[in-house]
């Protein structure tokens, strides 16, 4: 392909991401922004983490840690756009006072799913070896290549899309306005609003509906949203509250337990992350959101830990 070829090829290309997007320019957003009655405020066409949102040269900076990097300019504006109407959102909601609401309902599995049929899902799993292990093969996993780019070797296997669901679960993320019983239990900051999450069994009488969705694993409808919803967060927020509250115990003792003096620092440091981890198996109210309900339980343990054995966090 000659250079020019090359300039027309990516010039078309720019032109068809162009065309998709709402808003193409400064003065547009600048538009729709008042429109939506979102408040100057919130934005910053600077980096500025004390903003909502804030825009420089090529990235959308939005809430503590997020951002997205563009390839054209353009591509700026409708970011920050959605950013800042979830921000609204969020920011009228608080407004109401209720002291929760569900963000997001999702279907949850350890499995990497590859492909999903009527009856069976296909899994595939990767390992950091070019020869077949044992211990994959004897679980029912079939070797399938090695990726010599990658570094790592393939195995897929085939389940009974009934199996998958035993072992899955409907993940419900939530904000809630931390009450006081929150914050003498945790030692979360009064009348702040967090993230947490809890995870219910997949229900027997919705597997099939479940796996007829369209987009399943990846999104479930509005509609089965709204039914799974009903039917199992009806106490979310003390299910919620008694699980992360027994985490919490069991898993300061195991990172405490973990302690050996023996350890170089490095070495107590693993061995106190391990703890932690094996700590969250089992527990629905296990999450990894950064700044969540859990994740601030999980780092307020390791902390006590690290003090406890003279280590810098």
């Amino acid at each position: 392909m000659s250079k020019e070829e090359h300039q027309a090829y990516y010039a078309k290309r720019e032109q068809e991401l162009l065309d998709m997007c709402k808003i193409k320019t400064k003065e547009q957003f600048l538009d729709e922004c008042r429109n939506a009655g979102i408040d100057e405020a919130w934005y910053a066409f600077t980096f500025d983490r004390s903003k909502p949102v804030s825009i420089d040269d090529d990235t959308v900076y939005y809430g503590r840690i997020g951002k997205t990097i563009v390839s054209y300019p353009f591509q700026l504006w409708d970011i920050a756009f959605s950013k800042l109407l979830a921000y609204k959102e969020e920011y009228e909601w608080e407004a109401t006072g209720a002291p929760y609401r569900i963000t997001s309902v999702n279907f949850e599995s350890n499995a990497n799913i590859t492909a999903s049929f009527t009856n069976t899902m296909v899994l595939r799993e990767y390992r950091f070896s070019e020869e077949p292990e044992q211990e994959m093969l004897d679980n029912g996993w079939i070797y399938d290549h090695y990726d010599r780019y990658m570094g790592y070797s393939v195995y897929r296997k085939v389940v009974s899309a009934g199996s998958l669901m035993r072992n899955a679960s409907i993940a419900f993320t939530f904000t809630k306005r931390t009450d006081k019983r929150d914050a003498d239990t945790f030692g979360f900051a009064e009348g702040t609003y967090l993230q947490g999450s809890y995870h219910y069994p997949v229900p027997q009488d919705l597997r099939a509906q479940l796996r007829s969705e369209r987009d399943f694993p990846i999104r479930i409808s509005k509609e089965l949203r709204r039914t799974l919803t009903e039917r199992l967060a009806k106490s979310i927020i003390e299910d919620e509250f008694e699980d992360l509250r027994a985490f919490k115990e069991a898993g300061r003792k195991a990172i405490l337990d973990a302690y050996d003096p023996k350890l170089s620092e490095q070495d107590q440091k693993n061995a106190f992350a391990k703890a932690s981890n094996r700590a969250e198996a089992g527990h629905p109210a296990v999450d990894n959101y950064e700044g969540s309900r859990c994740f601030i339980v999980i780092h307020d343990n390791l902390h006590l830990a690290y003090d406890r054995a003279g280590l810098k966090w």
